[in-house]
């Protein structure tokens, strides 16, 4: 097991420390590092962008941090090799620094575990290289045994493809998590009276006193009435939306995790497979860095550490910040056996009838709770032919998802077929139903699995010319310089160049010497400048579009023209913002080495070792329970593997709700359907469902649908059952003072009638359903004239009669 590599000092210097002394601390005199019309250096782009580790160290440039290897003289080479000698002897194992004859004999010892396909050398053991070492001085070839070279590249190959992820992917899918969070507690703030407060149909004190399930832990057990309830879910939106920027990364990741969990047991009335998934993807990401990239931390990290001293500094490229080295955790392994499970099990759980004969997605349209109006459309358009293709396909899909999502082989294009596949099966069934955050939570998971290459392929679509712009900045200032600086960090795809204004040759026509920020197109030639010029900069950032506009705003198009505006102004709000520091000249000033190394002191590092181990060894536990509750918790594993469950794993999993219990719409599509229908008398002799706000309307043929949110949704289809009888007292009392919340006093109800109404769904052919006998629920007082009468005479089943299904 490798550690998270956040460590990367080998990447953030391609120099290494080892030659500062021997580069120059300044660049040339005749300005070459500056002298290209775009600001940057004067080499071509494609060069200058060029990775230092293709073996050329004389060559590499002067912004990767390794300075000009031809000036240093020979006789200071000498003595670096002499003194790397020294240290190699002395058990350092710096290879790079070791004399070119220990260079070739510490490859022909390696060349063995190279063949074998072992190129990480940091994760070979010490007492291994020391053996290298001697050996080699020796003048002995020494290769590993056949059989440890095969095991070496079997934990290679498992790692890779089981153990890592790209750290850009986990930022961006922590981006994607947040906003997913952020929308579900607006959605219970819009229903946070019903659901959520005592006024509702689940008081605190009721859900504490009788709890819906085992081992139940809610944060907002603490919060009664309406108005607390809105303050703890407002504090839960900052929580929120702090860890989808970012901020304090893992500290709002377990308070997010711990919020989410919270939200989804208070209320078990509107859990569902979404919110379960919710849960886990939650829970399962805080063992992973999910702030290393794309993220407030990751800016601030980066701005201690890369101290700018000119924009010099600003145009190196690559940024030796930009962490690109894979993750490897217990986690990601998990994620995989976790959704591989998923997919499994509800595609081998789905054996009954209507998944064999192909009319599943017929019934699946019929269900009017949830159905949306291109469901309907769907069932009423489209024939049964191309359903039965449908629901065959869908099976299809799940068990192909369960295969590709643990095969290890062209991991690189199984994987973008599994984001095509995820996308078609989860759109489809968010585009036609409403069942909450599932498709939207399950499509999250594809992020997790993309890599370089593809960040690679999305880097050409953001990295095209038509986004390069021209950052121009006044440099009395050091706020400008500072926003720069900012505006760096936060251009991934390097589309910003930066100038200096006393880079006069690199100036365009039209340029305004008094705006301290500008910004300049190229492709149109035009210039924008203060408030303009940021959003402009802003705009051609991934995603710039979503929030290029703040700075037009007019609070901040105030604050940004006076901040960037004329001199006098800018200093001043420079000495307010306390950013005095102006850049250092853009002729001579050179990158330095030491300021692009991040230093941790010997404690520091077992610290991080030993937080590792302690959390790999949590996920150890965390997969073992998981994997116990898939055992136990599905149909197909139980009948066949019989396991016993110790107490610790229930604990583990039914605490924060990771249930393993997959069978959506398994083993039958659902034949029934039905809703919640109060039959109410108001205090003026209307009638009157409070739910609705219209008349009772007992027919349950609903051509249109119902149009039912999803928590009202599943609300209506658990309190029906008779083990939910004694929370109707809760939903009496709910509708008893609805009109004192809906502000409408005249909708008080003096009597109603609560009622489950509920039809057989068409067949296959048919538009229309059967009606069942509807089951009364709760009362309240004495309904004279109710219209549930004529709907008593109905069957209170009806079993379904497959010769009449037509599949023509």
């Amino acid at each position: 097991m490798v550690s998270d590599g956040s460590n990367s000092k080998a990447s953030e210097s391609k120099g290494g420390a080892e030659g500062a002394e021997a580069r120059p601390a300044e660049s040339p005199e005749d300005g070459s590092a500056v002298d290209s019309p775009s600001g940057q250096s004067s080499e071509p782009r494609g060069e200058r962008k060029r990775d230092s580790d293709d073996g050329d160290r004389e060559n590499a440039p002067a912004e990767a941090g390794g300075g000009d290897r031809e000036s240093a003289p020979d006789d200071e080479e000498a003595d670096d090799r002499e003194s790397a000698r020294g240290a190699a002897e002395a058990g350092d194992g710096d290879r790079e620094s070791a004399p070119d004859d220990e260079e070739a004999d510490d490859r022909e010892s390696a060349r063995g575990a190279a063949e074998a396909g072992d190129g990480d050398r940091e994760s070979a053991p010490d007492d291994e290289e020391a053996d290298d070492r001697e050996s080699a001085r020796d003048g002995k070839s020494k290769s590993k045994p056949e059989p440890k070279a095969a095991w070496a590249r079997v934990m290679d190959f498992f790692k890779e493809r089981y153990l890592g992820a790209d750290p850009r992917w986990l930022g961006v899918h922590r981006i994607c998590l947040g906003v997913l969070l952020m929308v579900e507690v607006l959605r219970r703030m819009y229903y946070a009276r019903a659901f959520y407060s005592n006024d509702g149909i689940l008081p605190n004190h009721f859900s504490l006193f009788r709890p819906m399930g085992r081992n139940l832990f809610s944060i907002y057990h603490a919060f009664s009435s309406y108005g607390e309830v809105l303050i703890a879910f407002s504090l839960t939106l900052v929580i929120f939306f702090l860890f989808t920027i970012g901020y304090k990364t893992k500290l709002f990741h377990v308070l997010s995790a711990i919020c989410i969990v919270s939200l989804n047991n208070r209320n078990i009335f509107v859990e569902n497979g979404g919110t379960v998934v919710v849960n886990i993807m939650t829970v399962y990401t805080v063992f992973l860095p999910m702030g290393r990239r794309f993220s407030v931390d990751a800016v601030l990290r980066s701005l201690r550490q890369k101290r700018d001293q000119s924009v010099h500094d600003l145009n190196v490229r690559p940024d030796p910040f930009r962490d690109t080295n894979r993750v490897y955790s217990l986690m990601v392994l998990l994620f995989l056996v976790q959704w591989a499970a998923i997919y499994f099990f509800n595609a081998v759980h789905k054996d009954g009838i209507g998944w064999r004969n192909g009319t599943a997605l017929h019934w699946f349209f019929w269900q009017d709770r949830i159905v949306t109006e291109l469901g309907i459309w769907a069932r009423e358009n489209v024939s049964i032919a191309p359903l039965r293709w449908m629901t065959y396909s869908t099976l299809v899909i799940e068990g192909a998802l369960a295969v590709l999502i643990l095969f290890p082989f062209w991991q690189t294009w199984t994987r973008r077929l599994i984001f095509v596949l995820v996308l078609a099966l989860h759109g489809g069934i968010a585009a036609t139903s409403r069942i909450g955050p599932f498709s939207y939570v399950m499509s999250l998971f594809p992020i997790l699995l993309l890599g370089a290459a593809d960040f690679n392929a999305i880097s050409r679509w953001f990295s095209r010319p038509g986004r390069e712009r021209t950052v121009i900045f006044q440099s009395d200032a050091g706020l400008c310089f500072q926003i720069c600086r900012v505006l760096d960090r936060l251009d991934p795809f390097e589309r910003l160049t930066f100038v200096d204004h006393r880079q006069t040759e690199l100036l365009p026509k039209g340029y305004d010497a008094k705006a301290g920020l500008v910004v300049y197109d190229p492709t149109l030639r035009r210039l924008y400048a203060k408030e303009h010029a940021l959003s402009q900069a802003l705009r051609v950032l991934p995603l710039g579009v979503l929030y290029s506009f703040w700075p037009r705003l007019p609070l901040f198009s105030y604050w940004a023209r006076r901040a960037l505006g004329a001199r006098r102004a800018r200093v001043r709000t420079s000495e307010w913002w306390g950013a005095n520091a102006v850049p250092a000249s853009p002729v001579g000033a050179a990158a330095r080495t030491e300021d692009f190394v991040e230093r941790k002191g010997l404690l520091r590092m077992e610290a991080e070792k030993l937080a590792f181990g302690l959390k790999e060894v949590v996920v150890a536990f965390l997969a073992v329970a998981c994997v116990l509750a898939m055992l136990h918790d599905n149909r197909f594993a139980n009948q066949r593997i019989k396991v016993k469950r110790p107490e610790w794993t229930l604990k583990i999993m039914e605490y924060p709700r990771l249930l393993q219990g997959w069978g959506m719409f398994a083993p039958e599509p659902p034949y029934e359907d039905g809703r919640v229908i109060v039959d109410g008398r108001t205090k003026d002799g209307r009638k009157l469902d409070p739910l609705t706000g219209a008349q009772p309307d007992f027919n349950p043929d609903a051509p249109h649908g119902w149009g039912h949110e999803q928590f009202w949704c599943d609300y209506h289809n658990r309190i029906r059952y008779s083990g939910h009888a004694p929370n109707r007292q809760h939903l009496r009392d709910y509708l008893l003072n609805v009109h004192k919340f809906s502000g409408r006093p005249d909708d008080q109800l003096v009597a109603f009638d609560v009622w489950w109404v509920q039809d057989q769904s068409p067949m296959p052919g048919e538009m229309h359903g059967r009606p069942l006998k509807p089951l009364k629920l709760t009362s309240h007082g004495r309904v004279k004239d109710s219209g549930a009468t004529p709907w008593l005479n109905y069957p209170a089943t009806r079993k379904l009669d497959w010769t009449r299904v037509k599949l023509d």
